[in-house]
C-alpha cells in the first residue's frame, strides 16, 4: 500500500510538472558604472575584470562606460539618465553633488571605513554627516621617477631636501644632461601636472595646517606662501637647460614622458605611482626604473605626502547598489587582476594583502601610502579637494597660463582667488 502511494504521489508531480510552465528565473539586476578609466586601457581592462568577477558571484550584470572630464561627469550624474554609480578623483566634485548622492554609510558601517582607509580619507568626503564615496584607487605623487643604471654611470645621489634636489638639477645640466622630463598636455585637464608641482612645493615648506587651510580658502593663493610655492615651480620649469623640449612642455601628452626618461634624453620625472603603465605601455621595462620621494623645501615636513585616490560614489539606492559597494570597498576587490595589473593601481584598503602586488615597485609605493594614512601625514592632492570651477577650472588654467608665458604668477593667483565661489 506505502509502496502505491508513493508511486501515485511520484505520477501526480510528475503530471502537474508537465501541465505546469517553467517558472521564469528572473532578469539579473543590472547597473551602470562610469569612471575617467579608458575602455580598452590597462587600467580599463583590470578593472572591468574586477567587475567581472563580481558579475559571476552575483545575480548583478555591471555595464563600465568612460566619461570624459568633470563637466561631463556632472551632466550625466544630473540628467535625466544617471549612472547607478560613478567613479571620480575629485572629492570636491562629490562634494558638490551630494544631494545627488547616496550615503553610502547606510551599505558599509562607517566604523569600518574609518578602520580601513583612516579618518582623513573618510572626512573628506563626508558632507553633514553623509559619507559620499570610498577610495578603491590611490596614488602617490610624492614620487620622482629615474633610471638607477643612469645616477650610478654619473655619480648622481639621491637628493634629501629640495635645496639638494636643485643642486642635483644645476650638476646635471654642467655635465651636459638634461635634469627633467614635463610634458604636461592632458587634454581637457591639461595643467594638472603643474598643481602637482605647487601642491609638493607647499606642503613640503609649510606643512599640512596651512596645506589644509589653503585647501579651505581660508589662506588666499594670493598669499605669499602660496606665492613662494609658484616661484618654485616656475624655477624648476624655467631655468635654462633644466627640462627637455622645453618649447613643446604643453603640447605633448604627460603620458609621453616615459619615452625620453626611458631613453635617458632626461634624468627625472615627477609623477605619481601611475606612472609605471606609462613606462611599460611604452615597452620599457619597469625593473630598469625606480623612484625617491620628493625631498621637502623644510626638512620638518619630510614625513608629509601628496597623493590621490578615485572614489566610488552612488546615485541610485538598491540592494544591488549596496552589493557592488561593499565588493569594491572590501579588501577583496583587486586581487583578480588590478594587484598583477603592472598599472601601479594602489589599493587603499588597510586591509588588502600587499603580498597579491607582482611588482616590488608598486607594493613599495601601497605600503608608503599606508603608512602615511597610519601616520595622518597623507594629504590630498589640492585641486581635486577644490570646488570644480577652481580645482578642474582656474588652477589647471593657470598653470597653462604661466608654462605658455601668457601670464605672471601675479595674474595668475589673483584669476584663481576671484574665481573662488562664494
Amino acid at each position: 500500500m506505502r509502496v502505491f502511494v508513493r508511486a501515485l504521489v511520484a505520477l501526480l508531480v510528475a503530471v502537474l510538472a508537465a501541465a505546469s510552465p517553467a517558472i521564469a528565473q528572473p532578469e539579473p539586476a543590472e547597473l551602470t558604472i562610469i569612471g575617467p578609466f579608458g575602455v580598452g586601457t590597462p587600467e580599463g581592462d583590470a578593472l572591468e575584470a574586477e567587475l567581472a568577477a563580481f558579475t559571476t558571484e552575483n545575480r548583478v550584470q555591471v555595464v563600465y562606460e568612460e566619461y570624459f572630464g568633470v563637466d561631463d561627469l556632472i551632466d550625466r550624474v544630473t540628467g535625466p539618465d544617471p549612472p547607478d554609480l560613478v567613479i571620480s578623483p575629485q572629492p570636491g566634485t562629490l562634494q558638490a553633488l551630494a544631494p545627488e548622492l547616496v550615503d553610502l554609510g547606510d551599505y558599509v558601517s562607517r566604523m569600518l571605513l574609518r578602520r580601513d582607509f583612516g579618518n582623513y580619507m573618510v572626512d573628506i568626503v563626508t558632507v553633514d554627516g553623509a559619507v559620499l564615496g570610498v577610495p578603491i584607487k590611490a596614488d602617490l605623487k610624492s614620487l620622482v621617477w629615474y633610471r638607477p643604471s643612469s645616477f650610478e654611470a654619473n655619480g648622481y645621489a639621491i637628493p634629501q631636501t629640495f635645496a639638494e634636489l636643485v643642486a642635483l638639477s644645476d650638476q646635471m645640466v654642467a655635465n651636459g644632461d638634461t635634469p627633467w622630463c614635463n610634458y604636461i598636455e592632458s587634454g581637457f585637464a591639461t595643467g594638472w601636472m603643474g598643481t602637482d608641482w605647487v601642491e609638493e612645493l607647499l606642503l613640503g615648506a609649510e606643512g599640512p595646517v596651512v596645506y589644509d587651510q589653503w585647501v579651505d580658502h581660508d589662506i588666499l593663493f594670493a598669499d605669499p606662501r602660496v606665492e613662494s610655492a609658484f616661484q618654485r615651480f616656475q624655477q624648476m620649469i624655467d631655468t635654462a637647460g633644466y627640462v627637455f623640449d622645453r618649447a613643446n612642455m604643453l603640447n605633448f601628452s604627460f603620458f609621453f614622458n616615459a619615452v625620453p626618461l626611458g631613453e635617458q634624453d632626461c634624468l627625472m620625472h615627477k609623477q605619481a605611482s601611475f606612472f609605471a603603465a606609462a613606462i611599460q605601455n611604452f615597452g620599457f621595462d619597469l625593473d630598469d626604473f625606480s623612484t625617491f620621494e620628493f625631498p621637502a623645501v623644510d626638512p620638518a615636513y619630510s614625513d608629509a605626502a601628496v597623493g590621490g585616490s578615485f572614489y566610488l560614489a552612488a546615485v541610485t539606492d538598491s540592494n544591488e547598489v549596496g552589493q557592488l559597494v561593499r565588493f569594491l570597498a572590501g579588501s577583496r576587490f583587486g586581487r583578480e587582476a588590478l594587484a598583477a595589473s603592472g598599472t601601479g593601481w594602489v589599493l587603499p584598503n588597510a586591509r588588502f594583502d600587499t603580498r597579491r602586488y607582482t611588482d616590488d615597485l608598486t607594493r613599495s609605493h601601497a605600503e608608503t601610502v599606508r603608512a602615511a594614512v597610519v601616520a595622518g601625514q597623507f594629504r590630498f592632492d589640492a585641486s581635486d579637494l577644490m570646488p570644480p570651477e577652481v580645482g578642474a577650472g582656474t588652477f589647471w588654467f593657470g598653470i597653462v597660463d604661466l608654462v605658455s608665458g601668457a601670464k605672471t604668477i601675479p595674474q595668475v593667483l589673483a584669476d584663481i582667488d576671484a574665481s573662488w565661489p562664494t
